[in-house]
């Protein structure tokens, strides 16, 4: 039997991402200024959550980055090519660490011979609400089969 043509999908920016991600560094900074300790690391630590911020967003957010992933392809073999906004494509296995849900989607893939995996967020905001439902019953389908292989003797 023949599985699903690959799903090809184009990432768009996120306004929920980026309202998650000033949120969420705006109230670390926070937490740190009001901290105890030295003035100065405090204000060390709040710049470089400051600057750790601005590169989330241009990652994940804006994906004005030229590492963000704008697009991404999806077999049912769970193989899975990442396309940067630079061009370069990194090809790779999705891990079973990924995760589908209503709200959130996430992605994990390990680039062939790399050590470290690539963590994906997509949200719902980022694709259209059809290619987000193909893309969530593709990796359904694959986590699926993948578990059936493994437990199959032989």
């Amino acid at each position: 039997m023949k599985g699903p043509d690959p799903l090809k999908v184009e990432l768009g920016r996120s306004r929920l991402a980026a309202t998650f991600v000033f949120v969420s560094h705006v109230a670390t900074a926070s937490l740190l200024t009001f901290a105890p300790g030295d003035a100065m690391l405090r204000a060390a630590a709040v710049v470089a959550i400051g600057a750790h911020a601005l590169r989330a967003l241009r990652t994940s957010a804006l994906q004005s980055a030229a590492r963000a992933v704008i697009g991404v392809e999806l077999t049912a073999d769970r193989r899975a090519v990442l396309i940067e906004r630079c061009g370069r494509r990194c090809e790779g296995q999705v891990r079973a660490e990924s995760y589908v849900g209503e709200r959130l989607t996430t992605l994990v893939v390990r680039p062939d011979g790399a050590r470290m995996s690539r963590a994906i967020a997509i949200l719902p905001d980022m694709l259209p609400e059809e290619n987000l439902r193909r893309l969530r019953v593709l990796l359904r389908y694959a986590d699926a089969s993948a578990t059936t292989k493994r437990r199959s003797p032989g």
